[in-house]
């Protein structure tokens, strides 16, 4: 089943807010009740006495009867009222509010409301008190009148105060449930909303061609979708960087092996034709050197389409000793090197740092460089390998006594298959390309410089020294 966004956040957001509304209404509910008790606690106070001080100190002068009888005609005024007003008419409960009595000090009933009961609501103290009379609570205030030596109570039912929390919470209930709807509507749109640059991306992306990888640029991208974006265009210039490889390494390959292969066919034809023995000897030793500068070639190549930095090999990165990587090839190559007649050297400080990188990528530049090394050196050459440290960095030196490169050509020789005029050494001109793109991918760098003395070439190269640097480790 898939999920949707859209839905996740309708249904979460709708249930966020039903608990959040059912909470604060709850809550609401037990605060509104203690305001609404103290409110009417003041009322009846304040009614009580102020019928008290209506009441007078002479009341036994008045005409009680005609009092009592008017407040028996309250219900049916209060009814009149309301049907004139077109109100609706008020439940018992509500007349029930406030019901009064007056008391004399020998336990007679002098006046009540019409739906007071007929049993005495005094309390024993004056003030506040509660009250249970036929299995009813009753909040009861009590003011006494010294002079006239009556007792004013005003009381109410516990339930009828309850009813006005009741209906404040029932009107919110139903309010609640009448702006649901419209809440989820309005969660939807604006979710909708905020989800169409998404939609933006997925139709930008659906309409472009297979060969059509440049970055997406959409203006107006929310905060949150930028890293996808992001990302999304890392992964288009990843993409378009490994197409122009594949189409490089082709043409490349076109390049470079059209010419060798039609001198291996040439050289196939000369030998197969040829009856003298020299002769066809002597092609076959140029076929076998054609096929050894075309399996050289291609290893570059295919070398220099390995060298990118999403390459899992490479992203593999440890701690190096680069001096035993340096002897580990200059052992390799002494056999070439002896049959070159050229002598090699090695030279490095004591307790050297580790440098961080590729162990494969960084036995490749070291190979690379005294192998070049070796074949520019002319018969009975010199070759020098020196690692040392200064400021803060590891530099890795080859140098040769062959015939060196021209100052104003030293910055085109990291360009592919560039090879200087001149050179009779076999090989394809991707040596120093690939050892730039090496260096570049650990962050170092590359120079060319002049021996103080005679003639040759110094190739030195720099990585920087991490801040980390775990001792060197012997050997097994």
């Amino acid at each position: 089943m898939k999920s949707s966004i859209r839905k996740f956040l309708l249904i979460n957001l709708l249930l966020a807010i039903s608990i959040t509304t059912t909470l604060t209404a709850i809550g609401n509910y037990y605060l509104d009740q203690k305001d609404i008790q103290e409110h009417l606690d003041s009322l009846m106070a304040i009614s009580a006495l102020s019928y008290q001080a209506l009441l007078g100190d002479d009341l036994h002068k008045r005409p009680l009867t005609e009092i009592q009888h008017s407040l028996e005609r309250i219900p049916d005024e209060i009814k009149s009222y309301y049907n004139k007003r077109m109100l609706i008419e008020p439940s018992l409960k509500l007349l029930e509010k406030f019901n009064f009595q007056v008391w004399t000090d020998g336990g007679k009933l002098l006046l009540h409301s019409p739906t007071a009961p007929r049993i005495p609501l005094t309390a024993d103290e004056d003030g506040f008190s509660d009250k249970i009379i036929n299995q009813q609570r009753w909040r009861v205030f009590t003011a006494y009148n010294e002079k006239a030596g009556i007792r004013t109570v005003l009381a109410e039912r516990y339930d009828t105060r309850n009813e006005l929390g009741h209906r404040i919470a029932q009107d919110d209930l139903y309010i609640m449930l009448l702006t649901f709807p419209l809440s989820g509507l309005l969660i939807w749109i604006i979710i909708g909303r905020g989800l169409d640059s998404l939609d933006r991306v997925a139709q930008e992306v659906a309409d472009r061609a297979p060969t059509h990888l440049e970055p997406v640029n959409l203006e107006e991208v929310p905060e949150e979708i930028k890293p996808v974006i992001d990302e999304l265009n890392k992964l288009f210039y990843r993409l378009q960087q490994g197409f122009e490889r594949e189409k490089r390494f082709a043409a490349d390959a076109a390049h470079e092996l059209k010419t060798p292969l039609a001198a291996l066919k040439a050289q196939a034809q000369v030998a197969l034709n040829s009856d003298n023995i020299e002769e066809k000897n002597k092609a076959l030793h140029k076929l076998i050197a054609s096929v050894n500068r075309s399996t050289h070639t291609v290893q570059q190549l295919l070398t220099m389409s390995r060298l990118v930095p999403e390459s899992s090999n490479l992203q593999d990165e440890g701690y190096l000793d680069l001096v035993k990587v340096s002897r580990d090839i200059i052992a390799l190559l002494v056999p070439q090197a002896v049959e070159s007649h050229v002598e090699i050297s090695f030279e490095a400080d004591e307790n050297l740092p580790l440098i961080k990188g590729n162990a494969t990528a960084m036995t490749i530049l070291v190979r690379n460089l005294v192998d070049n090394a070796i074949r520019y050196s002319k018969d009975k050459g010199k070759v020098i390998v020196r690692v040392y440290e200064k400021e803060k960095k590891l530099y890795f030196e080859v140098q040769d006594n062959g015939p060196g490169i021209p100052d104003e050509l030293k910055d085109r020789v990291f360009e592919r298959f560039f090879r200087v005029l001149g050179n009779k050494s076999t090989g394809s001109g991707l040596g120093l390309a690939i050892v730039r793109q090496i260096c570049d991918l650990h962050n170092g760098s590359i120079e060319l410089d002049n021996p103080k003395e005679g003639k040759g070439l110094i190739i030195r190269v720099s990585f920087p020294i991490p801040e980390y640097n775990p001792q060197l480790i012997a050997s097994e």
